[in-house]
C-alpha cells in the first residue's frame, strides 16, 4: 500500500463538500486477479449447467443448486473486482471547527476528486462476459412460458391401450363391481404418475356433461386420478352421492356428471378417459385424455 496526498482542490469554505485527509493507493495484487478470473469462470460455467439442466427438464437440484452457487459467484467477483479500484481514503465533513483548523488557503482535497484506480482493463473484460453469459441462461426458463406446453402434458394412453391394475392384471368390465373404484394404469407404465386413472362403476346412469360414448356398459367410466387443484391423487369414493374426494384440499368431484366440482378450490371437472372394450372383452382406451390432465396451465 502506498500512502499519498492528493493536490489541492479549493479551498474548505462553508459550501464546501465532503474533503479528504488522507488517502491510501492500494498496490497490484495477482491473488485478488486471479480470485475476479476465478470467481468468473465459475458463474458462467454455472450458467451453463443451469441453462442446459432446467432446458433438458434435469433435477432442481441440479439447475437450482446452478443458479444459486453462479448468482453467489457473481456477486463475490464484482466484490473482488472493486476491492482494490479505489484508494483507501479517511473523508472530513466540514463544519465552522473545521474552518479553524484547516485555515485560510488550506489543502485538504474534495471527496469528488478522488478517482478509481486505472488499471487491469483484462478484469473488466472478463467480468463483463461472465455477467453476460450468466444473464444470457436467464432466458432458458422463457421456453417454459409458450401458450402451450405441447407433448409434455400427454400421458401414455393411446388408442387400444389396455386398462391394468397396479399389479399388471388387464381389466374386464364384470371385474369392477357396482360402486367399486380400481386406480389403473396403461398396460406396460405401471406407476407412470400423469397416466393414473381411477376407473368407477356408478349405481345409476351417469348424465352430461359426462361423454357418453366413453362410458362402458351404462355404468363404467374412467377419469384422471390427478386433481385438478393442485396435483394430489384423488383416491376417495363415496357411493352415496358418487362423489370423488381430494384428501390434500377436500376437493369433491361428481362422478355421475362428468367429475365436475361440486366443493373445494379445484375449478375445473377431471378428465374423463375414452373407454371402451377390445375383441378379447378387456377394458382399453380410446385414445388418451382430451384436455390436458393435472392443474390448469396458462
Amino acid at each position: 500500500m502506498t500512502a499519498d496526498v492528493g493536490p489541492p482542490a479549493g479551498q474548505v469554505g462553508p459550501g464546501a463538500e465532503r474533503t479528504v485527509l488522507s488517502s491510501q493507493t492500494p498496490a497490484p495484487s495477482q491473488v485478488n486477479d486471479a480470485l475476479v478470473v476465478g470467481l468468473s469462470i465459475a458463474t458462467a460455467a454455472c450458467a451453463v449447467v443451469f441453462a442446459v439442466a432446467l432446458t433438458l427438464d434435469g433435477p432442481m437440484g441440479l439447475y437450482g443448486g446452478a443458479l444459486a452457487l453462479g448468482l453467489f459467484c457473481l456477486g463475490a467477483a464484482v466484490r473482488r473486482y472493486f476491492a482494490d479500484r479505489f484508494p483507501d481514503v479517511e473523508p472530513l465533513e466540514p463544519r465552522h471547527t473545521d474552518l479553524d483548523q484547516a485555515g485560510e488557503g488550506g489543502t485538504l482535497t474534495d471527496l469528488v476528486d478522488v478517482k478509481p484506480v486505472g488499471r487491469r482493463p483484462f478484469l473488466r473484460r472478463v467480468l463483463l462476459a461472465a455477467a453476460g453469459v450468466f444473464g444470457l441462461s436467464l432466458a432458458a426458463p422463457v421456453a417454459s412460458l409458450g401458450p402451450s406446453p405441447g407433448d409434455r402434458l400427454r400421458t401414455g394412453w393411446r388408442a387400444g391401450t389396455r386398462l391394468v391394475t397396479t399389479d399388471g392384471e388387464r381389466l374386464r368390465p364384470d371385474d369392477v363391481a357396482e360402486g367399486g373404484v380400481s386406480s389403473v394404469w396403461p398396460e406396460g407404465l405401471v406407476g407412470d404418475e400423469r397416466s393414473a386413472v381411477i376407473l368407477v362403476r356408478l349405481g345409476g346412469q351417469p348424465v352430461p356433461p359426462t361423454n357418453l360414448d366413453w362410458v362402458v356398459a351404462d355404468h363404467l367410466l374412467a377419469y384422471s386420478k390427478i386433481c385438478t387443484h393442485a396435483g394430489c391423487p384423488v383416491a376417495l369414493y363415496r357411493q352415496r352421492d358418487e362423489a370423488l374426494f381430494c384428501p390434500c384440499h377436500q376437493s369433491t368431484f361428481d362422478v355421475s356428471r362428468g367429475a365436475s366440482p361440486t366443493f373445494g378450490p379445484a375449478s375445473r371437472a377431471l378428465p374423463q378417459l375414452p373407454l371402451g372394450v377390445d375383441d378379447a372383452g378387456y377394458l382399453i382406451a380410446l385414445g388418451d385424455f382430451a384436455e390436458p390432465v393435472g392443474p390448469a396451465y396458462g
